[in-house]
Order: C-alpha cells, then structure tokens, then sequence
C-alpha cells in the first residue's frame, strides 16, 4: 500500500495534504487504523477517530476529529 504524500503545515505543526482526495484517502486509512486498534483492544470506548477534513488559510486540507456540530457550535 503506497503512503498518501504529506507535509508539514506552516499554520501548526499538523500534516497537511495538497488536495482534497489525498485528504479524503488518508482520513479512510486512519479511520480504518483506529478501526483495527480498538477491535484488538475488543473495546471502542476512549478511541479517538478522525471525523472530517476541512482547509486551512493557506490552502492545505487537515484532518480533525471535532465534528460538523461542535464546528459550527464553536464558529457560532
């Protein structure tokens, strides 16, 4: 499996993908890896999971695990 290319965001010390479909293909593989790890764990609770992607001032797209809702609660 070929790793999606990041760098380090200017904004934070975040990773930051070029594009919104290396974003996307990177959010599906770290769901799928905290996925794995609370199954071996045999227990979801406590397991934090990225939600969604959103972009950045400098045009770099991020993953976060705050929702939509707390999002707009936060933005409000």
């Amino acid at each position: 499996m070929k790793p999606v290319e990041w760098q380090t965001c200017l904004c934070s010390s975040k990773r930051a993908f070029a594009d919104r479909r290396s974003a996307e293909k990177a959010l599906g593989r770290a769901q799928a890896k905290r996925d794995r790890h609370a199954e071996r764990q045999g227990v979801r609770r406590g397991i934090a999971r990225e939600h969604r992607i959103y972009r950045c001032d400098r045009d770099l797209y991020h993953l976060t695990k705050q929702s939509r809702r707390e999002y707009l609660g936060a933005a409000a």
